[in-house]
């Protein structure tokens, strides 16, 4: 009897070894490091439950891997990781791996100095930028952080000569002041760095008519906590570069507006197109769009129209989900929009990028109501599987939403699920999207 518990026990181990095996490659420390390994690792990582033996190997092992990488192999690895789309939190999970000594300065600075950068170096930047911010204050060491600011400087004293600057470079060089001002707004006379970036950015916005240089002009005038007491001051505060700032005016104002109707007005202008009078700047814009989920009464007839403009037209990615934040507190009346939306992923040339496909995805599955015309519904479907692997969540809940009808999609989410989701996606499959399409337990 001890004999059979014996070969049991040494069974069942041998099984665990093999499984472990299976699901967790080891690669040599003294192998080259390539980025190869790192992004496997990374993704087996991503696949395990975070309380997992499997989880914590994996991630053992990534940050042995990554610590043995030569300098000049860091951010090219790092950059390798970055997904044009990708959540903030998952980003920066990433760069936690690489430690709080940051990665080369040098290398750093030449991507930011390169106004051909691809996609995955310009989400390395932002990233990278985001940890000055002061809620990841322990991710990055103040001497990193300090270096960031100083090759912010570099970066706007270069470009306040020239004639015209992309739309794309303004933006990623907006993401990264808005994180520098909120770690370092007022403290020009502790950090040299940061009264070096003030005057770099006086010079910037002193020649330049464009969206930069309007945000810089208002952010120079601000205070890095304004008290919202008043209208004038809300609408001053909508072009903030704290969120949270911009966030508290977008309320202030949405709370008053059917006391006092002209807000509203004033707050459409902001809309407009920039040639009509509209403002240039995409906080501005994406935290007015934001003024009108706080007005749920005003107006949904004209409101919900001009959120659809926003979404399916409007080139800032943060105007756009902050439409789809609005149309959806909407949902009700914004189901007159489904025919709109649909259109703009099936027909648009060229076609949404991922954030705006899963702006359009997102706020179609709120407002997808039980009748539904079968022709609509066979679009939905559709556009749900296509857009599974370019913009997963909001694929899902469009897929979710739909319930029964959805069964067709089973072999393509479960195939997406067993391949390409990490645990969170995977979970929310098999706990909401497979259970609202498929109730019967024996069939998933």
């Amino acid at each position: 009897m001890n004999m059979n518990m014996n070969i049991k026990k040494n069974k069942k181990i041998l099984m665990l070894a093999v499984a472990a095996c299976v699901v967790m490659p080891t690669f040599a420390v003294g192998e080259p490091a390539g980025g190869n390994q790192v992004a496997e690792l990374w993704r087996q990582m991503r696949r395990q439950d975070v309380n997992t033996p499997e989880y914590t190997q994996a991630r053992r092992q990534l940050v042995k891997l990554i610590s043995s990488l030569p300098a000049n192999r860091k951010v090219p690895v790092a950059t390798s990781l970055m997904k044009r789309g990708a959540d903030d939190a998952v980003t920066i999970t990433i760069l936690q791996l690489f430690g709080t000594n940051g990665l080369p300065a040098g290398d750093i600075k030449a991507i930011i100095e390169n106004p051909n950068r691809t996609w995955p170096q310009r989400v390395l930047l932002r990233t990278y930028y985001r940890l000055c911010r002061p809620e990841n204050e322990t991710l990055l060491s103040a001497k990193a952080r300090r270096e960031l600011v100083k090759m912010l400087a570099g970066r706007l004293n270069s470009l306040a000569g020239a004639k015209t600057v992309d739309y794309g470079e303004q933006r990623l060089l907006s993401h990264m002041l808005q994180a520098v001002l909120s770690r370092y707004a007022g403290m020009e006379n502790q950090v040299p760095e940061m009264a070096s970036l003030q005057k770099a950015m006086r010079m910037y916005a002193a020649g330049k008519k464009d969206v930069l240089g309007a945000s810089i002009a208002g952010w120079m005038k601000m205070k890095p906590n304004p008290k919202i007491d008043n209208v004038e001051g809300a609408f001053d505060a909508l072009g903030h570069w704290e969120p949270l700032v911009r966030g508290k005016a977008s309320a202030f104002l949405g709370m008053r507006i059917l006391k006092e109707p002209k807000i509203a007005d004033k707050v459409l202008a902001l809309l407009k197109d920039t040639k009509s009078g509209g403002d240039p700047r995409d906080e501005v814009r994406a935290a007015a769009a934001g003024v009108f989920s706080f007005a749920l009464s005003y107006k949904p007839q004209k409101i919900v129209p001009e959120m659809v403009k926003l979404i399916v037209w409007d080139r800032g990615v943060i105007v756009q989900a902050a439409a789809k934040e609005t149309l959806i507190v909407h949902s009700d009346e914004a189901q007159i929009a489904i025919d709109l939306l649909l259109e703009a992923l099936e027909t648009r040339r060229p076609k949404p990028g991922p954030k705006r496909a899963q702006s359009i995805l997102t706020t179609l599955s709120y407002i997808i109501h039980e009748n539904v015309p079968a022709s609509q519904k066979k679009r939905l479907l559709q556009q749900g599987v296509n857009n599974l692997n370019f913009a997963p969540q909001g694929a899902l809940r469009v897929l979710e939403a739909l319930g029964q009808y959805a069964k067709p999609a089973l072999p393509a989410i479960t195939q997406y699920r067993d391949k390409q989701a990490d645990r969170l996606t995977r979970q929310y499959i098999n706990r909401h999207v497979i259970p609202a399409i498929d109730p019967e337990p024996e069939r998933r």
